[in-house]
């Protein structure tokens, strides 16, 4: 008998340190992008890292990581911050309206159990306010969460805009401006071609 629960106790562990590696080894990239004057994604130790020429920049608690990583492109920042300050202010509408409701609804449950009118209110269909004070804050709560996932496409937008942009090229003293790209005039037969007519 002992010799099969030894024996048990060592496939449990062989089965659990296969899972538990399995689960490690899914939640990392094995490869790095190389690609210069871009930024990608990638999984690193299983969170989420930003890659822009060879450096890795965590996420972060709030998304920080995505600013550091689109710096220099003023548009792509903008984004990256919209992204954060969605993080923070959700976060902070979740927790906020989580504590609030929770403490609301514990003091409506204090104040039913101690009122010695119970059956009298129940007669009369009254609803304590801390009640209805819990339920506002479940709705901030729920506020909170959706705008935390609204976070989401100015991530993108951030990552994406930056990879848009035409690459930065190295200036030293005395170099000529970068060329900017002019798209040719349109003939004034094509404006006047979507105008409406008053026929």
């Amino acid at each position: 008998m002992p010799t099969s629960t030894a024996n048990r106790m060592v496939a449990t562990s062989l089965v659990l340190s296969l899972v538990s590696s399995l689960v490690l080894s899914a939640c990392s990239s094995s490869y790095t992008p190389q690609s210069r004057g871009r930024v990608s994604m990638m999984m690193m130790s299983g969170q989420v890292v930003y890659v822009r020429d060879g450096q890795t920049y965590p996420h972060g608690f709030l998304g920080g990581g995505l600013e550091d990583a689109v710096a220099g492109h003023p548009v792509a920042v903008g984004a990256a911050e919209e992204y954060t300050d969605r993080l923070k202010l959700g976060l902070l509408g979740l927790f906020g309206g989580m504590i609030c409701s929770v403490t609301a609804m514990t003091y409506a449950l204090r104040d039913l159990e101690n009122d010695p009118d119970t059956s009298d209110r129940n007669d009369r269909n009254e609803v304590p306010n801390t009640l209805w004070l819990s339920l506002g804050c479940s709705v901030v709560m729920l506020l909170g969460a959706g705008y935390m996932a609204s976070a989401e496409p100015y991530r993108w937008d951030a990552v994406n805009l930056f990879n848009d942009a035409p690459p930065q090229l190295p200036t030293y003293p005395g170099a000529p401006p970068p060329y900017q790209f002019q798209p040719p005039p349109r003939p004034a037969s094509a404006a006047a071609s979507l105008r409406m007519r008053d026929d």
